[in-house]
């Protein structure tokens, strides 16, 4: 196991990035076995019940973590005057990171599993081997989401990672853009101004698609999840292009800080901590339904996500460095952060398979055995996708071209 764990000083990361990956993993994890226990749900219509519920949130932290770390090279370079990170490479390195954990996982649970997110002929999600050669291409190449006939087919988490190709896609654009337009200005706070821009535009974007599928696309009560136009809006980086962008914001205040631009005041971090939970405790009590979806709480959880963020990323000072800092570099903590992205793809197919073959259980108690079960299972199998295909395809993207460490390996 310790050979999992690198030293982050020596890879050159930022502190508390892979605690923080550990923490949205282990949110979708346990969202996800409390929902397939059987259908029974301990505690469903209290208020244990919406956090539970909301533990889906763990996804908006992952969007959070992408716009901060792959945004902040960019950012830094335009800020700096420097020039920008190579395209080609940054794409090539984003490829490499995703999709051969994904299509491996796909295929297993397509083919081996038979846990894989179906439709019907009715339309309705089923759950069983997918084999029709035309709707496994379209999960492998994430675009099932764009047809309400396929939609969240594949895995299913896997909807979020096709939001999050997009943003990868979109990202450069919107960068090498505001590196343009900043040329033409001669100050710093100038470009500073305009690398806030993307951020903005995003976040526009996303509302706008959370307004057309909330008003003018409204849907059913399983909202989101239904073979019909209002699920591939509230499914698509349009209606989530808005959770990305407080991140980005983040990237472009945290190089300021580290340049010695911005000075933070002393309280700042536990400002940020107190302010996030002031946000995310009420919105994921209300949301019910509506995790991830058209509801603005979302836009909010976002923000608080980006908070957190900032509380455990940013630097600290000569001083000890803060505790919610140390305890996000703990090596068991590190270990399960390194593995999150399998852990992300694994645990819901999984999950199905245990409740299918009689081995999840009811009540209270039978959630802490589920959660243990979890963690044995789909922790083993995440460890072995890690080790057999994501590190030898980590170890392809280290090449000559300066890249952002983050940058290689940020994945949800």
């Amino acid at each position: 196991m310790k050979a999992l764990v690198p030293s982050v000083a020596a890879r050159g990361r930022l502190p508390g990035i892979e605690g923080l990956r550990a923490l949205a993993a282990t949110a979708v994890v346990v969202h996800h076995t409390w929902i397939l226990d059987g259908g029974k749900r301990v505690g469903v219509d209290s208020g244990a019940g919406a956090l539970f519920l909301n533990l889906a949130l763990g996804v908006t932290l992952f969007f959070a973590l992408s716009g901060f770390l792959l945004y902040r090279p960019f950012a830094a370079a335009t800020a700096r005057g420097a020039a920008s990170p190579d395209v080609r490479a940054y794409l090539k390195n984003r490829a490499l990171r995703i999709l051969p954990a994904y299509w491996v996982i796909l295929l297993v649970t397509a083919l081996v599993l038979m846990t894989a997110l179906t439709r019907n002929a009715e339309g309705d999600i089923a759950v069983g081997a997918l084999t029709e050669p035309l709707q496994l291409a379209k999960a492998a190449l994430l675009i099932q989401d764009y047809d309400p006939r396929t939609v969240v087919i594949g895995l299913g988490p896997a909807w979020s990672l096709a939001v999050e190709a997009v943003f990868y896609l979109l990202l450069p654009l919107l960068a090498l853009a505001a590196a343009r337009l900043a040329r033409r200005v001669r100050t710093r706070s100038k470009r500073v101004m305009v690398l806030l821009l993307p951020p903005l535009l995003l976040l526009a974007l996303g509302l706008s698609g959370k307004l057309v599928a909330g008003l003018l696309v409204p849907g059913s009560p399983a909202a989101g999840y239904e073979s019909d136009w209002h699920s591939v809006i509230e499914r698509s980086f349009w209606a989530q292009a808005d959770l990305f962008s407080f991140g980005m914001v983040a990237a472009v205040v945290h190089t300021e800080v580290v340049d010695g631009r911005l000075v933070l005041p002393r309280w700042w971090r536990a400002g940020a901590l107190a302010l996030a939970a002031t946000i995310f405790v009420p919105c994921a009590l209300t949301l019910d339904q509506g995790q991830l979806s058209y509801r603005p709480e979302n836009t909010a959880v976002s923000l608080s996500a980006a908070l957190l963020l900032a509380a455990v990323a940013f630097p600290s000072g000569p001083a000890r460095r803060p505790w919610l800092q140390r305890g996000m570099e703990l090596s068991p903590v590190v270990t399960v952060g390194l593995i999150s992205y399998s852990v992300f793809l694994w645990n819901e197919p999984v999950l199905r398979w245990l409740t299918r073959h009689g081995a999840m259980h009811e009540g209270w108690g039978g959630l802490f055995l589920n959660l243990a079960l979890a963690g044995v299972v789909v922790g083993g199998l995440s460890l072995l996708s890690y080790r057999l295909v994501e590190l030898p395809a980590l170890r392809r993207k280290r090449r000559r071209v300066p890249v952002a460490v983050e940058q290689l390996e940020a994945a949800p």
